[in-house]
């Protein structure tokens, strides 16, 4: 990866709003100039974006590295445009660029994208390309959201009805509740799943990493569904303790000089959405017998904390999907999965 990396020579920070985009490119490791462009988010914006960078360097876009922000949604359109038009490209996390940032006195979009540039220049060896996700992991991805947003809602109704409830004591006059918007919510979080289910039936490498995965006690269909999509099949992780960083279930500790001294602690940067998931499957996986529960108890006998103990079981699943995935065979309470995850 080192080595392919090597080839890039021109390096842009793009900075991305739902409306704009502010780029800054730097010619030749910005030997041969600095350069500024503001385009629109559009169609029309992106082929402006492209005739003004091939302004500078030319038509061949195989030497040219992009860095973004991650910003969710916005990037989206964003990325796969650099994807077609073979721009290399990475999404960064806001926060580990600021931290990065040698003055952090003054902000604009411009200097903004100026830092991303100067980030992708000095970490390039670090920064993982970005890969165009398959459309059907795209599609998969995009009801995941639909789901997520609907079931906010319903919650949403759902508690504001029990606060109402509540006050009965009060003998304030109340109104009737209409629950059409919760039926109708629980209705499309049906569909969704069923849709969801009719895309990994339709595809014979979804489906396989799905059963490896639900194989494993405790882990359910939407963990399975979750796991898939955010690591894009499993392309964008390693190893299994790179997933299980990436999950935020590895702590990591703090030590400086002779005085600080800060036991280790699970890190706020990290998908938390797959962290939630693993925290319900930990806590079913400790009410079931097998290997799971076992290491639980051995681990509250040690004289651990519960949420400590907790923990090791959220990473031990994770470790377990890791091999599943990368050893092609289903889960297997009885197989030596120790030398797989040290290598998954």
């Amino acid at each position: 990866m080192v080595a392919k990396k090597a080839k890039f020579v021109h390096f842009i920070g793009i900075d991305v709003s739902k409306g704009k985009i502010d780029v800054w490119l730097c010619v030749n490791l910005g030997n041969q100039g600095h350069y500024w462009g503001q385009f629109e988010q559009s169609k029309k914006g992106f082929s402006a974006f492209k005739k003004w960078l091939e302004g500078f360097i030319g038509k061949d876009m195989s030497l040219v590295f992009a860095c973004l922000e991650n910003t969710g949604l916005y990037d989206d359109a964003l990325l796969y445009f650099l994807a077609d038009h073979n721009i290399a490209a990475c999404v960064e996390n806001g926060a580990t660029i600021k931290a990065a940032k040698r003055d952090q006195r003054q902000k604009n979009d411009k200097l903004d994208a100026r830092e991303i540039a100067m980030y992708a220049i000095r970490y390039l060896n670090e920064l993982e390309i970005w890969e165009k996700p398959r459309e059907i992991v795209e599609q998969l991805k995009q009801l995941l959201s639909l789901r997520s947003a609907s079931i906010e809602h319903l919650k949403g109704l759902k508690q504001r009805i029990k606060e109402m409830d509540g006050f009965k004591w009060a003998r304030i006059q109340k109104v009737k509740n209409y629950t059409a918007g919760i039926k109708g919510l629980r209705k499309d979080i049906d569909d969704i799943e069923k849709a969801i289910w009719e895309l990994i039936k339709s595809d014979a490498a979804l489906y396989k990493m799905y059963a490896l995965i639900i194989s494993i006690p405790a882990v359910g269909k939407i963990t399975a569904w979750h796991f898939i999509c955010y690591t894009n099949e499993f392309k964008r992780v390693r190893n299994g303790k790179n997933l299980a960083a990436y999950c935020g279930v590895v702590p990591f500790k703090e030590d400086s000089g002779t005085s600080v001294r800060k036991p280790p602690r699970l890190p706020n940067r990290a998908n938390m959405t797959l962290k939630t998931l693993l925290h319900l499957c930990a806590l079913t996986a400790i009410k079931m017998k097998g290997e799971f529960a076992i290491y639980y108890q051995k681990k509250i006998q040690e004289g651990k904390h519960v949420l400590k103990a907790l923990n090791s079981i959220r990473n031990k699943l994770v470790l377990r999907i890791a091999a599943v995935i990368r050893n092609d065979r289903p889960y297997d309470q009885h197989y030596d999965y120790k030398s797989i995850c040290s290598g998954a």
